[in-house]
């Protein structure tokens, strides 16, 4: 995605990215001008910078309303504790 890509698509989603949203937006495969790319979990935030200087804020949201959207494709595997061996 070019820069203003990523600018509408953070937009249009309200700042606010789940599950498959976040690994295609913080790839730099698909966006190779990003330069940096930081978590800051104290404000629950991703910042990024492309070669630009442009910057780029989104907040991700919890791994359940992910789900619960449909942004996630392939979900966690639930692990039965019962059947685990000791």
């Amino acid at each position: 995605m070019y820069s203003w890509e990523i600018r509408d698509y953070l937009r249009k989603r309200n700042y606010r990215l789940g599950g498959d949203e976040i690994a295609k937006v913080t790839s730099y495969q698909e966006n190779p001008q990003l330069v940096q790319i930081s978590y800051f979990p104290s404000v629950n935030t991703y910042y990024m910078k492309d070669d630009q200087q442009e910057e780029f804020y989104f907040e991700p949201m919890s791994y359940d309303e992910a789900v619960a959207k449909g942004l996630v494709k392939s979900k966690r595997k639930e692990h039965d504790r019962s059947e685990r061996k000791e």
